[in-house]
């Protein structure tokens, strides 16, 4: 639960500096920290049997790891006028 708490911390400073500050580089790592926390969250190896517990807690990783993506995409991407040649005229 620590873990998750450090995490989630992380990603909503460095969305809210991005969004504060401008620099929508900060969000980019966001999202790139989600996108790896999904993908070693939902490939990892779980056991057949699973306890409510593990349920749970893969649970709020999802949710974090979503925050996650959310902050990258709105702080980001539509921030970013230097990807895709879309500079503004």
């Amino acid at each position: 639960m620590r873990l998750l708490l450090i995490t989630y911390g992380i990603i909503l400073i460095l969305g809210l500096s991005a969004m504060l500050t401008g620099i929508h580089y900060l969000a980019n790592f966001v999202g790139f920290i989600s996108a790896v926390g999904f993908l070693i969250v939902f490939f990892k190896d779980r056991p057949d049997e699973e306890t409510e517990q593990e349920i749970k807690m893969r649970r709020y990783w999802y949710i974090v790891f979503a925050t996650g993506i959310f902050f990258s995409m709105l702080f980001g991407s539509f921030w970013n006028t230097h990807m895709g040649n879309m500079e503004p005229r």
